[in-house]
């Protein structure tokens, strides 16, 4: 028997099950991890002749700074602007660098990971 109270449940369970949902949170942290293989990719091309790049070990070249210490040491949005502007140092070992927008925020990704201990 078809009743008006049935009709009603079957309306409100109808439309509940065509509501859009954001995507989950865990889509979201593997696009982050996605960014930060990437940035550690990077990272790994450019920077690790002379930088650590992980969480353990020394830098090749001892005057350069692990980047575990640059990014447990600094605010990312710092770094961030840095690298946005092109990277400068004082010191004439290290070449200048400029980096695109994607190349940066893999980077920042990437950063983020060496901000915990291993």
């Amino acid at each position: 028997m078809f009743t008006p109270r049935l009709a009603v449940i079957a309306l409100v369970l109808g439309c509940g099950a065509c509501a859009t949902q954001d995507p989950p949170p865990a889509r979201m942290s593997d696009l982050t991890a996605e960014a930060a293989v990437r940035g550690h990719d990077l990272a790994a091309r450019t920077c690790a002749s002379c930088h650590a790049i992980g969480h353990v070990g020394a830098s090749p070249l001892a005057a350069a700074t692990p980047f575990r210490e640059v990014a447990r040491g600094r605010p990312l949005d710092r770094l961030e602007t840095a690298f946005a502007e092109g990277l400068v140092t004082s010191h004439p070992a290290m070449p200048a660098f400029a980096f695109r927008a994607g190349e940066i925020d893999d980077l920042m990704a990437y950063l983020e990971t060496l901000r915990s201990e291993p």
